[in-house]
């Protein structure tokens, strides 16, 4: 038979075991980012600002108009719209892509010959060159996307932290810079005056007719990111369908590949650049050691494990907005779960991601199982009873479903109730208590009420004998209902 001190010591050194295991470098990034200013744009999804995180919103803004003025000090011309110069304003247009779409179709078909009056000229020997350099960029994207969460990071500022006027002035600023590339190479040896703006505005626009609708949208905010996971993984069926997208039908198969080309430059020169000022702004902010760590590059990882990856990045870090994302387009199966068998529930939990118990509370079936115990025995709402947070134990106690007696068998059948007796959580029994928590359930050979006692906690030895009161005459008058029947 166990000593009253070591039922006294059994329920520690069980329920410690979460708080050791379950805190991990990722929580060192998050209160480093806590100030940040998060503008969120999902359905149902609200998050809350201060002070601190309004002025350090203001800073970004200012770093980045600072640096959009700097770089346009260089070009001497305007800042470009390809393939809508003539079209429509964006706002006209009323953000949808039809109109523009419809416009850039007429771009799509020049007069006769006019795409072979322009490519002869076309210096030829820039194509091998560009060929080389894009290949370089997206070494470089795959290494730098693949590497700990940066892609997280960086889908959490392309979706929430760049406002869309912003969005619009990057990459106007880059496409303009991509157009005076193509000029010097379609120039060489011809006539400056041969060539009108629109002959190259027809050549982009057939190149990279995402941009700029489709790249700036509210109807479709995902195209950035899709393309720089296709450009930062293994070459799958995406990644060529993505090269291979011109809007030019043509039988000269030597314009056809100078177009391809051009097309492979413009994406990896516009992603590049956009990433480079990235993480220009990043570096001004927090250093990259402070990032989660990922020991393979994403282009050698199965394309279903690296989404798995950024889904348990994304619940640590609490970005709501990447995690729709991965579900949305992605295909996340909301069953993965960590090295640990801890789900995204269970995360969301140890690392107090609240916004991250909403999104799912929220969403409709199928969602990760509220119930699923992790490797330690532990559920969803044993983790948060450990973190002491009663907001996060109301959120998981409003799950359909979840079971709030749950005992773990490998802590002697503690269950929720036992820990918050443990720890002290007054707050967090009452919630549980209200929730049915079973008051004869035995830990140690310990009912809850004797636990309570043990620990000398007056508060929560009165709430229990108040429940175990009002559980008995339940129980009686149940009773007696029966005999009646």
């Amino acid at each position: 038979m166990q000593s009253l001190q070591e039922r006294h010591a059994l329920p520690i050194s069980c329920m410690n075991l979460e708080k050791e295991d379950d805190l991990g470098p990722v929580q060192v990034h998050r209160k480093a980012l806590s100030q940040q200013n998060e503008i969120l744009h999902l359905p149902r999804i609200h998050s809350l600002g201060n002070s601190a995180q309004e002025e350090n919103g203001n800073l970004q803004q200012e770093l980045f108009s600072l640096k959009i003025r700097n770089c346009t000090l260089f070009k001497a011309v305007p800042l470009p719209h390809i393939g809508n110069k003539m079209a429509p304003s964006l706002s006209d247009a009323g953000g949808r892509a039809g109109p523009a779409k419809q416009f850039l179709g007429l771009l799509f078909s020049p007069e006769k010959d006019a795409f072979e009056k322009m490519f002869s000229r076309f210096d030829s020997t820039a194509v091998a060159g560009w060929q080389r350099k894009a290949h370089g960029f997206m070494s470089d994207l795959g290494a730098w996307s693949g590497s700990g969460d940066n892609f997280v990071q960086f889908a959490h500022f392309w979706l929430s932290e760049l406002q869309h006027t912003q969005k619009q002035q990057l990459l106007e600023l880059e496409m303009g810079i991509i157009e005076d590339k193509l000029r010097l190479a379609l120039l060489q040896g011809s006539d400056s005056g041969e060539f009108q703006p629109l002959d190259f505005n027809t050549i982009l626009a057939a190149a990279l007719s995402e941009y700029p609708t489709g790249l700036v949208s509210s109807l479709s905010p995902y195209v950035f990111l899709d393309y720089l996971n296709f450009m930062s993984s293994a070459q799958t069926s995406g990644y060529k369908k993505m090269l291979s997208s011109i809007q030019y039908t043509t039988k000269n198969a030597q314009i056809a590949q100078w177009l391809l080309a051009i097309r492979a430059f413009v994406l990896a020169n516009l992603w590049h650049a956009i990433v480079k000022f990235y993480k220009a702004l990043v570096n001004t902010q927090i250093s990259s050691e402070q990032h989660v760590k990922s020991s393979v590059s994403s282009d050698k990882k199965h394309p279903c494990d690296v989404v798995k990856e950024r889904a348990l990045q994304s619940v640590q870090l609490g970005y709501t907005d990447v995690l729709d994302y991965l579900v949305r387009n992605q295909k996340l199966d909301l069953g993965v779960v960590d090295e640990k068998n801890r789900n995204l529930l269970f995360l969301a939990a140890v690392y107090d991601q609240s916004k991250i118990l909403d999104y799912f509370l929220e969403m409709t079936l199928p969602i990760p199982d509220v119930n699923q115990a992790a490797e330690n025995g532990n559920t969803p709402l044993h983790a948060a009873v450990n973190t002491g947070k009663m907001h996060l134990v109301s959120l998981l106690l409003h799950y359909p479903g979840i079971n709030v007696n749950t005992p773990n068998p490998q802590c002697d059948g503690a269950t929720p109730l036992h820990l918050a007796i443990v720890y002290g959580q007054l707050g967090i029994c009452y919630l549980l208590l209200n929730a049915a928590a079973d008051v004869e359930s035995l830990v140690g050979g310990l009912s809850p009420l004797q636990l309570a006692e043990t620990f000398g906690n007056e508060a929560i030895v009165g709430l229990l004998k108040m429940h175990v009161k009002r559980f008995k005459l339940e129980s009686k008058m149940l009773g007696l209902s029966a005999l009646e029947f």
